[in-house]
């Protein structure tokens, strides 16, 4: 299928899509109260013992993106040595049990990592892929997709390593190989407006510190077996006392905080 047609059937997709997500904008502005960014509420939090760095205020911008189903790890899979390797045609996921474990230390494990997953023989499309501290945990290394447009955290374009007894036994991966734009760009919310709404709808607790404020792309929803993303902020907050940490999800449009996935597929869990 050629790009002309690909991009034609995205944009069929969008329009058709315009009237739910007018609503869903119209809706997220009505449920979620607007919160101040002066310094007064910058000050309160410091106060509540709350720990973050400069917040930028600047409004960057960004797209609705799409794409389509992905066979490419399946096309390739032959490529792959040394390592046991089942593939779901259902959820397009590779699923591989190394052969040789690898030995890994807190320290070193990226750095290891980064360089194993730029042989072809070891993954496949290592260079669409990079690492994600915010995601990953002690006993998961999880590597996102990445590209021109931004990353994406979402379990449809993800790299997961397995970690058991420092040792990394295998991994899961999905794949996009293309994203398309499906409208011009728009302007979303900055970091500084995101942190302190969280604040002000009580998302923040006091005595914790916001260690990580990403942007990326994850899912919205499927249709006509297309796939749409949006861009959204995700803020992971370290309660101080637990050392337990959690990941906030705010829709970068519209400021709406993200509570639930339809499917789960874009929930994650820090640690």
């Amino acid at each position: 299928m050629d790009f002309r047609r690909i991009e034609v059937i995205f944009l069929i997709v969008f329009f058709s899509l315009d009237i739910f997500l007018f609503l869903s904008f119209r809706n997220s502005q009505q449920l979620v109260s607007s919160s101040s960014t002066n310094t007064s509420t910058v000050t309160e939090m410091r106060k509540r013992n709350i720990s973050f760095g400069t917040l930028d205020t600047k409004n960057g911008s960004a797209y609705y993106l799409g794409s389509q189903p992905d066979n490419s790890l399946a096309q390739n899979v032959n490529k792959l040595r040394n390592q046991e390797v089942q593939y779901d045609e259902n959820t397009r996921k590779l699923t591989s049990n190394l052969n040789s474990t690898i030995a890994v230390t807190t320290e070193d494990r990226q750095k290891l990592m980064n360089k194993f997953i730029k042989k072809e023989s070891n993954v496949l499309f290592g260079e669409d892929y990079k690492y994600a501290p915010q995601l990953s945990t002690t006993s998961q290394m999880v590597y996102v997709g990445t590209g021109k447009l931004g990353e994406i955290y979402d379990k449809t374009c993800q790299l997961t390593f397995t970690i058991e007894s420092g040792r990394v036994v295998s991994y899961t991966q999905t794949h996009i190989n293309t994203m398309i734009i499906l409208h011009e760009s728009q302007t979303i919310k900055s970091e500084k407006e995101v942190i302190t709404n969280l604040y002000a709808n009580s998302e923040i607790p006091n005595n914790s510190k916001i260690s990580y404020a990403n942007l990326a792309y994850t899912k919205l929803l499927v249709a006509k077996n297309s796939t749409i993303y949006i861009p959204v902020w995700f803020v992971t907050i370290r309660n101080k006392d637990s050392k337990v940490s959690s990941i906030k999800k705010v829709n970068a449009f519209t400021g709406n905080i993200i509570k639930n996935s339809a499917n789960g597929d874009n929930s994650y869990n820090a640690q």
